[in-house]
């Protein structure tokens, strides 16, 4: 069976034996090696000691701080140009505070999402009109705008500093360009960081130290690593915390008295970026550059636009799930859906939210003009720069990280990008769209949830994807769904842990309520109302276990079919199991474990009930009906040649021989359906199906004969079933129970 969880592998430089010497556990020492840990950085992560590098040493600054110099000392007055996003935001409004705070004229420009990213020309030209400048300094943009570049020099005749961290094109901008990418101990800061570096070149630590907390915004919103310099300048910025609109902001967003990573993460980038994804980028900018005044009005509209861009995004999904094509989307190896009305700036979370589903690469695009602007998201086993890259040929523009390319592309050639990527796509080694989840320390025992949270609070400053992540294996002593629609899980283990899953595992509840054995990764956090340790589900696999008995039977009454089917033997069933893109389907696992024996299906992840399959070859025991089987060329099912389920017309049915014949056993008798048959004429307003059988037939009747029995009287038009709640009878003509295929499966003849 292939394994859906890995623990984090040790860092090859890390030291165990120092991490042990110093108090910790063997595990809690491989879990701090994994992230990095070593006697080298360990006062880095746990002491008052930093990790900053001279700003000198990155290629190109010390040019940068001599340009800006000279104008600062000539009187001159400086255009920064940024980008709309929170990491461009507080780049922009950093280096503006910096100079208006020493007496330098300036003033910032930040394109719109209509616009698009990246340093524009015209935008540069047009503020011109308005005002002379002595120099344009751009942060977060401008390294893949070279003709941009060259057009504001050549007509304005002023010089232009890129300042960037993005992915370095082929061709580079004619001008002072400074991102640590071109040379410097620590690649992956932020635009922010680089802005931060920058004041830090011109003016020193200590008073580039007054910004940090900006700084710190943009690194954490643009999810730069937490390593080295980044570290300990969020380090910084948290101790440095002193802008007080967006002290306001904290409190209206309502984070925790003291501020986190996870504050600014989940609740304070967000609605810095709802300003420019639905409206304007200037009501962010402005709250950023009111440091010294806490501006409520701000602060409110910033979360209204946020509840806005919620709303939005829900309208976005919702249509973009009905235009969904599962079988292209596996077939392309990418999600790519476009619209000619989306709103710009929500392209990225809609492609965010599709990478997630799917596992792979999302490409979401809306209409601009001529051209369609669009944004991607890739996974963790791709460069979407590079990939994006060799499609260049087809595109206006582009430019972004491994995980993140924002482009534009004309209409008449969006089919060639599409059919590009596909292309591309296709070159890649299918492991690479096999999802792997990865925890960090095993719960046992030994191992105490309380000591893990004890751990998780040493290691703050902590993003919310580096929280800790814990596997745990144990069996559930209740269950049950809860929120709207019942989406969300509420369990408790044997272990006695109380564990919660939002938005999507809900569905597990009346599986696992009775007990059930249960495979799961869960981060640990102390709950804010009832102050008591619980877990977060962060993924959920059902293991077999006897109390599924009844459910594979279940399962398999509710959806069988009495037509006929051509079966293939088993001996050309063995050629297909071995193909890519495979689901093999069992009624229970019994059958599977049986045919396991038979052929070799260790490479082969199984699934019970629900579609959480990893892999392109996949056993699914006993699948419920929305199963997703539109991703797998080939789908087997193994039955006993009775009573099957129905699937899709491109099925290959395979003739089961088992010794254990439970699954399809069920007798059915004329007293059996009358007794059904009352009852449900018994039913109440308000009673369910479900609840008829409990009420009158409890004891009676199983409660499978009891499925059947209904399954049986929908055949013969005597009853409409429309959800679990109405029921509506045909009292117009008389039926024998004999005329209906289902009844005369099961009746004794």
């Amino acid at each position: 069976m292939k394994q859906r969880y890995f623990k984090r592998q040790l860092n090859q430089n890390g030291d165990i034996g120092y991490l042990i010497d110093k108090g910790y556990s063997v595990e809690f020492a491989e879990l701090l090696s994994a992230r990095g840990v070593s006697s080298e950085n360990y006062d880095e992560f746990f002491g008052n000691s930093t990790c900053f590098h001279s700003p000198l040493e990155m290629t190109n600054m010390t040019e940068a701080v001599e340009t800006i110099s000279y104008v600062i000392e000539s009187g001159g007055s400086i255009l920064i140009y940024g980008d709309y996003d929170a990491d461009g935001l507080t780049a922009s409004s950093l280096l503006s505070l910096f100079f208006t705070d020493n007496g330098i004229e300036n003033n910032v420009i930040i394109p719109t999402r209509d616009e698009g990213y990246g340093l524009h020309a015209d935008k540069v030209i047009r503020a011109f009109k308005r005002n002379y400048y002595d120099l344009v300094i751009t942060v977060d943009c401008g390294i893949s705008n070279a003709e941009d570049v060259a057009q504001i020099e050549s007509e304005l005749g002023v010089e232009v500093i890129v300042t960037d961290h993005h992915e370095l094109p082929d061709t580079l901008p004619d001008c002072i360009c400074v991102n640590p990418k071109l040379g410097y101990p620590f690649p992956y800061l932020s635009g922010a960081g680089v802005a931060w570096k920058l004041v830090e070149a011109l003016a020193g630590r200590e008073v580039a130290a007054k910004y940090s907390c900006l700084a710190a915004i943009g690194t954490i919103g643009d999810i730069m690593p937490m390593q080295d310099e980044n570290r300990s300048l969020i380090k910084l910025g948290l101790d440095n915390y002193n802008h007080k609109s967006l002290i306001k902001l904290a409190e209206l967003s309502r984070c925790s008295s003291k501020i986190t990573c996870s504050d600014i993460a989940m609740k304070i980038t967000p609605k810095l970026n709802a300003a420019g994804r639905i409206d304007s980028p200037v009501a962010a900018l402005e709250l950023l550059l009111q440091r010294d005044k806490a501006d409520t009005k701000l602060c409110e509209k910033l979360l209204a636009l946020n509840d806005l861009r919620k709303k939005t995004l829900d309208e976005i999904v919702a249509e973009s799930d009905l235009i969904c094509n599962n079988e292209l989307i596996y077939r392309e190896r990418m999600v790519f859906l476009y619209s000619e009305k989306w709103a710009h700036g929500l392209l990225g979370i809609v492609a965010a939210k599709y990478k997630e589903k799917y596992n792979l690469p999302a490409v979401i695009l809306t209409r601009d003009g001529d051209n369609y602007v669009g944004s991607a998201r890739g996974i963790d086993t791709l460069d979407l720069f590079e990939i994006f890259s060799e499609c260049k040929d087809c595109l206006v523009k582009f430019g972004g990280h491994k995980a993140s390319v924002g482009f534009t592309v004309e209409k008449s050639r969006l089919q060639e990008l599409r059919n590009n990527l596909a292309k591309v796509l296709g070159t890649f080694d299918k492991t690479c769209f096999e999802k792997k989840y990865y925890y960090d320390i095993e719960l046992s025992g030994e191992c105490k949830a309380t000591d893990i949270i004890a751990l998780s609070e040493h290691l703050e400053p902590m993003l919310p994807q580096d929280k800790i992540i814990c596997r745990v294996r144990d069996s559930v002593s209740f269950a049950n769904a809860f929120g709207k629609d019942n989406s969300h899980l509420s369990v408790m283990l044997s272990c006695g842990l109380e564990l919660k899953g939002f938005f999507k595992f809900g569905k597990y509840a009346p599986f696992i309520r009775n007990g059930a054995n249960v495979d799961l990764l869960c981060s640990l956090e102390i709950d804010s109302y009832s102050q008591k340790l619980c877990g977060i589900i962060e993924d959920f696999t059902l293991c077999n276990s006897v109390c599924f008995d009844g459910f594979y039977k279940l399962n398999l009454l509710k959806n069988f079919t009495t037509e006929e089917r051509k079966f293939v033997s088993e001996e050309d069933v063995g050629q297909i199991i071995q193909k890519d893109s495979t689901i093999l389907i069992f009624d229970d696992f019994d059958m599977y474990l049986e045919y396991a024996q038979k052929y070799d299906l260790s490479y082969y992840y199984v699934d019970v009930f629900f579609d959480n399959s990893v892999s392109s070859q996949t056993v699914a025991i006993s699948p419920l009906t929305d199963y997703n089987f539109d991703k797998y060329n080939n789908i087997v099912y193994f039955t006993d040649g009775n009573v099957n389920r129905c699937f899709s017309e491109s099925t290959i049915y395979v003739k089961a021989k088992r010794d254990e014949t439970q699954l399809y056993a069920l007798e059915l008798s004329r007293e059996i359906c009358l007794k059904s048959y009352l009852a449900l004429k018994n039913k109440s307003k308000f009673d369910s199906v479900k609840n008829v059988y409990d009420k009158y037939l409890l004891g009676k009747v199983s409660y499978e004969q009891y499925i059947v029995s209904l399954r049986v009287f929908q055949e013969l038009g005597l009853i409409k079933l429309s959800g679990e709640y109405d029921v509506s009878f045909d009292t117009s003509q008389k039926q024998d129970l004999s005329n209906s295929s289902i009844y005369r499966c099961f009746v004794k003849q």
